[in-house]
């Protein structure tokens, strides 16, 4: 039997795969929105990058109004890792679906319940039927 996570991973929405933008793109999209040339504002974010990190080594946080906040962490094992709050502004910029301007792979998913999955992943998988998880294992069931 398919268990309730198989059924997810294959029909939760997700956003479909673009390319990343690189920096050198970045610094053009910069340098049309501002008064600098596209190799200034490379040599600014790069730089930016390097500052960033070296204040987080000295174990400074850093605000970048807009983008978030990122700290310097250790786990118990003793190692570092950087920690990043993303800014409220950014993150309400993509709390609505109806907002966003990318692909959704499944967008016909968003609002499924379990029954819906259920009944979905059954007919698409008729020998291998879902199985129901359990009521009050940390999740709702139908």
């Amino acid at each position: 039997m398919a268990t309730w996570i198989e059924a997810i991973n294959a029909y939760r929405p997700r956003v479909s795969g673009a390319p990343p933008l690189e920096l050198d793109e970045l610094a053009a999209k910069l340098a049309v929105g501002t008064l600098v040339t596209k190799p200034i504002a490379l040599m600014v974010l790069q730089e930016l990058a390097r500052v960033v990190a070296d204040q987080l080594q000295a174990g400074v946080k850093v605000r970048l109004p807009g983008l978030g906040i990122y700290s310097p962490r250790v786990r118990l094992d003793g190692t570092m890792y950087p920690s990043v709050r993303v800014d409220m502004l950014l993150r309400r910029s993509l709390t609505s679906v109806d907002a966003f301007h990318g692909g959704i792979v499944h967008r016909e998913s968003i609002g499924m319940d379990v029954a819906a999955v259920k009944e979905r992943w059954d007919r698409e998988h008729p020998d291998d039927p879902m199985e129901l998880p359990l009521q009050g294992a940390g999740g709702k069931a139908a």
